[in-house]
């Protein structure tokens, strides 16, 4: 495991099957790229409010990324994370904290699109696949 894609990342796939992070995707190795269970959730949560409901969400069961349970390790780094930003008054969303506390501890770069948010948070390697 080497990548972990963020949901926005996980969107534009889902949107152009022809997009840079699709194709990125396509040149990695099988099991090199996951998403958390954190992302899976924001995308079913997105899938399941979309006026398309059974559509959307069959879209998001039909992806064959492994999907990472998020553990006691992952959530000591998202804490570290959060107490880290919050002291300084930088904040991010809180889901995108736990990302990347998980992020941070499986020590994997996460892909995303929003690389002003993440960029904030110590010790996490990212990667734009839409730059």
């Amino acid at each position: 495991m080497r990548y972990l894609l963020d949901t926005n990342a996980v969107i534009a796939m889902l949107r152009d099957a022809s997009s840079r992070p699709a194709l990125r995707v396509k040149q990695e190795r099988a099991g090199d790229v996951a998403i958390s269970a954190i992302v899976a959730h924001e995308l079913f949560y997105g899938a399941f409010r979309s006026r398309r409901a059974d559509h959307h969400v069959a879209l998001v069961d039909a992806l064959q990324f492994p999907v990472i349970e998020f553990d006691r390790e992952d959530a000591r780094q998202a804490g570290a994370i959060r107490a880290f930003l919050t002291a300084r008054g930088r904040t991010i969303g809180p889901y995108d904290i736990l990302i990347a506390g998980q992020s941070v501890a499986r020590n994997l770069v996460l892909v995303t699109h929003n690389t002003g948010e993440f960029r904030r948070a110590p010790g996490l390697h990212i990667e734009d696949w839409e730059a």
